[in-house]
């Protein structure tokens, strides 16, 4: 049966001008300016203003809404909805009397120097591993009907340049597409070839194969070659787990014995298709968004937002004059739907304006609180990292975890010591032992461990329960577990696949 019931509740809603705040907050400074820009040809009544009007109105006071609005968003006390709010008390009325430029964004102070250094490079075109092989095909002398099925080849190999799909299926797939029959002593021979086109072992269809094929067409015919096509060939499982003792003994030779062979082996390229990938896909090239700099006496930081290339923008003074059209001599008075338009369109832009206002200081809130709670790390590096959390920070700025969390994500500083993305200075508290309280961060644990592991001895590499003890010498008190799982967050493999012949 139907039933008709009222209902009273309470829910929290964010405002449009809101969603559009913590979009921005949590925009990188290299991916700001298209936004901007994107915001500019979206919205017609704001405008970019030049370097000329800057300079002119440099010494000028300009739009006390703007000013205020400033003011307000650098108080500390001050949240992101009351600026908003504060922001409401300025409509497209005051915009039209207001004799001066009205609301308009902060001024971003640009050094000479700075617009040479903002100057972008552009990258040169390099050609693609796929087009580098089939280039090559020419070289083969092919048939028509046997480039084609090279082509189908070379157009299934992987990121790695192994062919992962089995031969038999691309022959039958390019036998029905394009009506060629193949036998299975062409493809293989085919095959066969393009394994020696630049880099070599290209198309191999597993790690074994590709190896041997790089041996092979290595001229030096010493006993070091010929031992590794040996244990490729024959011994293939023993090198990979690198049990060198059974290895040896299969062989009737002395474990150092196998030294050449190993290295030589080792010296190969096991993805022969990474290498040739263009850098545009393997290179991340990474925008600091602020400037870590000591002061001079050495104990003190300014910290400065990177605001390079992020133009200056303000309301297009043009629509002014419009909104205030009336109809006098003879003249049309402005449509009542344009008028709303311009209106919308003010507000929007207004705003974005704050949001953009409120974005600046609210980054550069976070990051004052954690050059704060990490001064000894930007004053003497690494290892003078201190765990924190993100509620700390939240609870030093007086806002939500979440806020941290948005401006954290996607965000890098850089200092004396490096660029750091912002998340590398939240981490976990490892108590010290005998440290009556006392804590270290969790990465100045990991490098510890990455230490202990490149001084070892490569014959006789640490294991777990070895670094336990090692680590407890130097007073943190870690499982074997934890330390394995921090070998394995590092990339680091076990002890025994870490065994090398000295």
């Amino acid at each position: 049966m139907l039933q008709l019931r009222q209902k009273m509740g309470m829910q929290q809603k964010m405002t449009p001008q809101q969603v559009q705040y913590l979009k921005l907050l949590q925009t990188p400074a290299a991916e700001l300016e298209a936004k901007i820009k994107e915001e500019l040809d979206e919205n017609p009544l704001l405008e970019e203003v030049s370097d000329e009007e800057q300079q002119q109105s440099e010494n000028e006071i300009t739009e006390p809404i703007a000013q205020s609005s400033l003011q307000a968003a650098t108080e500390t006390d001050t949240t992101p909805t009351e600026q908003t709010d504060r922001s409401n008390d300025y409509t497209l009325e005051d915009f039209m009397n207001d004799e001066t430029e009205g609301f308009k964004a902060p001024r971003i102070s640009r050094s000479e120097d700075d617009d040479e250094n903002s100057e972008r490079f552009q990258q040169a075109s390099e050609e693609s591993f796929t087009e580098s092989l089939l280039a090559q095909l020419s070289l083969l002398e092919l048939s028509p009907r046997m480039r084609v099925l090279a082509e189908e080849v070379i157009g299934s190999l992987d990121e790695d340049g192994y062919l992962r799909e089995p031969l038999d299926q691309i022959v039958r797939d390019t036998s029905i597409y394009f009506g060629e029959e193949y036998t299975e002593t062409e493809s293989e021979k085919l095959l066969k070839r393009i394994q020696k086109l630049d880099p070599i072992g290209v198309a191999a269809r597993n790690l074994q194969e590709c190896l041997i094929v790089q041996l092979e067409v290595i001229h030096d015919h010493s006993p070091a070659r010929e031992l590794a096509l040996l244990i490729l060939h024959s011994f293939y499982e023993h090198f990979v787990k690198k049990n060198y003792q059974i290895l040896a003994k299969k062989l009737s030779l002395d474990v150092h014995d196998l030294k050449p062979a190993i290295d030589m082996i080792q010296r190969l390229n096991p993805k022969p298709g990474a290498p040739s990938r263009p850098a545009s896909e393997s290179t991340r090239y990474i925008t600091p968004d602020f400037y870590i700099e000591k002061t001079p006496n050495g104990n003190d930081f300014v910290i400065t937002l990177n605001e390079r290339g992020i133009p200056t923008l303000r309301v297009n003074a043009a629509y002014k004059e419009l909104a205030k059209k009336k109809g006098v001599n003879g003249a049309k008075p402005l449509p009542d739907d344009a008028r709303e338009f311009i209106n919308k369109k003010f507000e929007a832009a207004k705003f974005f304006l704050m949001a953009i206002y409120q974005r600046r200081e609210t980054l550069l809130r976070v990051m004052t609180a954690i050059v704060h709670r990490q001064h000894e790390f930007f004053v003497n590096g690494e290892k003078f990292l201190k765990p924190m959390i993100y509620k700390a920070i939240a609870e030093d700025i007086g806002m939500d975890i979440s806020t941290v969390c948005r401006v954290v994500n996607g965000k890098y500083c850089q200092s004396d010591y490096g660029v750091f993305e912002l998340k590398y200075f939240f981490s976990e508290a490892i108590p010290l032992e005998g440290g009556e309280g006392e804590s270290v961060s969790n990465k100045v644990v990991k490098a510890r461990i990455k230490e202990l592991i490149e001084s070892e001895n490569p014959g006789k590499p640490f294991n777990d329960d070895q670094l336990v003890e090692l680590l407890r010498a130097d007073s943190y008190e870690l499982a074997r577990r934890t330390v394995a799982k921090y070998r394995e967050q590092m990339h680091i493999p076990v002890a025994r696949m870490r065994k090398k012949i000295v």
